[in-house]
């Protein structure tokens, strides 16, 4: 069936910061997440990491699904975090509801399979 009631944290920090925000969760002993590298982002009208000569870095983002009632604490304790940074450091979090999570879709028992589509696809990767 999957999780339920799950919250989806997008956390945008500067890549060059993002090994720190790693050792963190794994001193918290927090691995659900998932990191996307060379984002770039405008935080405001002189602040930009574009990845060019005037406007050089780039962001990342940390993706974690999270169930409702353990966001607060995640959020507690991200702020902790970053406020052991130095202030000129740029991180956001953005809290998203997500309907559902599904960890595994292979052993999820009530999403159906199209078993007209299987066929194809099977028939289509002997082929190759």
């Amino acid at each position: 069936m999957g999780e339920m009631n799950n919250k989806l944290l997008m956390i945008y920090i500067n890549e060059s910061h993002k090994n720190l925000l790693e050792s963190f969760f794994d001193e918290i002993n927090f691995y659900f997440y998932t990191v996307q590298k060379k984002v770039e982002s405008v935080w405001s009208e002189k602040l930009k990491h574009k990845n060019t000569n005037v406007w050089p870095g780039t962001d990342c983002i940390f993706m974690l699904s999270l169930p409702e009632e353990e966001v607060d604490k995640m959020l507690s304790c991200l702020k902790t975090f970053r406020v052991s940074l130095p202030y000129e450091i740029v991180m956001s979090v953005g809290v998203i509801p997500m309907e559902r999570t599904i960890p595994n879709l292979l052993k999820d028992d009530i999403i159906e399979v199209d078993k007209e589509l299987l066929k194809r696809l099977r028939e289509k990767n002997i082929r190759k």
